[in-house]
């Protein structure tokens, strides 16, 4: 790049100057350092060669920069060479719809632009194929509908405390979207027209005729949709669509479903029940050796046809989540029943709600020597000699004690039926 005042070309201020015309924007674009705009002569030293501008600095008034007399390296300049403050051009976008009127482009085919076409489809050119492609997509839009009944009959007649409620839940769920989200996909991939086109980039404001075109190809696409040529697809799509949106009332009902009440004052546990570990092993006396702990469950007492009675144990995961009980044999002469419980202990044996009273989580770990129950979670600690009753961390109240006998075979049940209390975190005190 050059400077471009040089001989054969007067300078500002030179001679003639002031007779000379003002130059065109044609003329503007060509000096050296142009950068993509038309820019005034009092532009160009500013906009010129990078040498040129380290001689000649000035600032953004156009006024020469401190330093830049002739000690600095240049010869001595007036502030009239730099007549105007300094500017920087920005070339123009490739995708500037300014440059390319002809902006938007269509191509069809593998000679025009490099796009390969699709390959025709059967049910193009052949009835008996489109017929098929509609009745595989309603039958699509079917199953969504059979989802969708199967969420709603789930929901409602469903036992939410059982192992198939959630899966079964999500699978008719995911069954009505994907019903209707595949036969939506083969509708557009089978029966619709396909085309290819690529369009450049043009302007955000579109012109009152491209708006009318628009609309005509709105009202084409939904022509070519078949709404109007295939009824059993229009149906369908309407029935599935219809009752997938009333989902949306499913949770809206479930708000009038019935409130627990005093189910949750309650447990698993009645009178007569037998203790049970996990395993179906009944608990008699001298199974848990002192200082032992053993985690039980109730057995129900069941009169069968004949009077005979046999114990059903429950230990599913409902009555895992407020009857699980923690059974500890205490040597003897330690435990220091409270009032009105003096018999509810057997040789030793006392049983105690193992959900804690703070936020319900297990406690599980005892300590032989102190005679402490730990619950993990958040440190709470229970003193078992003394009714369970919370003698540190966040649980402020003690937990719920089983009353326990033995029949006369050594078995050990509950001697009263449920706990007096019930079982949980605090928040029973406030209710």
């Amino acid at each position: 790049m050059s400077d471009q005042t040089g001989p054969g070309t007067p300078g500002p201020g030179g001679p003639g100057d002031q007779d000379r015309p003002e130059d065109s924007a044609s003329e503007r674009m060509h000096y050296a350092g142009y950068q993509g705009e038309p820019a005034d002569k009092a532009d160009q030293d500013s906009m010129s060669s990078i040498f040129h501008r380290a001689k000649h600095p000035v600032d953004t008034s156009g006024a020469p920069a401190k330093g830049s007399d002739v000690a600095a390296g240049g010869p001595e300049i007036s502030a009239g060479t730099h007549d105007g403050p300094e500017a920087l051009g920005t070339p123009p976008h490739q995708t500037d719809s300014t440059r390319n009127p002809q902006h938007t482009v269509m191509r069809g085919g593998a000679g025009s632009g490099g796009v390969t076409p699709r390959r025709p489809r059967s049910a193009d050119h052949d009835r008996r194929a489109e017929r098929r492609a509609e009745r595989v997509i309603a039958l699509w839009f079917m199953l969504s509908v059979v989802g969708t009944v199967g969420f709603v009959i789930t929901n409602f007649v469903g036992d939410k405390h059982k192992e198939y409620y959630t899966p079964c839940l999500g699978s008719a769920l995911g069954i009505a979207v994907g019903g209707l989200g595949i036969g939506l996909i083969l509708w557009a991939k089978r029966l619709m027209p396909h085309e290819q086109a690529v369009q450049e980039r043009h302007e955000f404001t579109s012109a009152k005729e491209e708006i009318a075109v628009t609309e005509a190809e709105i009202a084409d696409g939904f022509a070519d949709t078949g709404l109007t040529r295939f009824p059993l697809l229009r149906r369908t799509l309407l029935g599935a669509g219809t009752v997938l949106g009333g989902l949306v009332v499913v949770p809206l009902l479930n708000l009038t479903n019935a409130k627990p009440g005093k189910k949750l004052d309650h447990t698993s546990w009645v009178k007569g029940a037998r203790l049970v570990t996990e395993e179906g092993r009944y608990v008699k006396l001298g199974d848990v050796s002192i200082g032992g702990i053993e985690t039980v469950f109730p057995a129900i007492p069941v009169t069968g046809a004949n009077g005979q009675v046999s114990y059903q144990a429950k230990t599913d995961l409902h009555t895992k989540a407020d009857s699980t009980t923690i059974l500890i044999r205490l040597p003897p002469g330690v435990d220091r029943p409270r009032k009105g419980r003096e018999n509810w202990s057997v040789d030793g044996h006392v049983a105690y709600s193992k959900i804690c009273s703070h936020a319900g989580c297990p406690v599980s770990l005892y300590e032989q020597q102190t005679h402490h129950l730990l619950c993990p979670c958040h440190q709470s600690v229970f003193d078992v000699l003394d009714g369970c009753r919370a003698i540190f961390g966040p649980a402020s109240r003690s937990l719920p004690q089983l009353a326990i006998a033995a029949d006369s075979d050594g078995y050990l049940y509950a001697r009263n039926g449920d706990y007096d209390e019930p079982v949980g975190a605090a928040f029973w005190e406030r209710s």
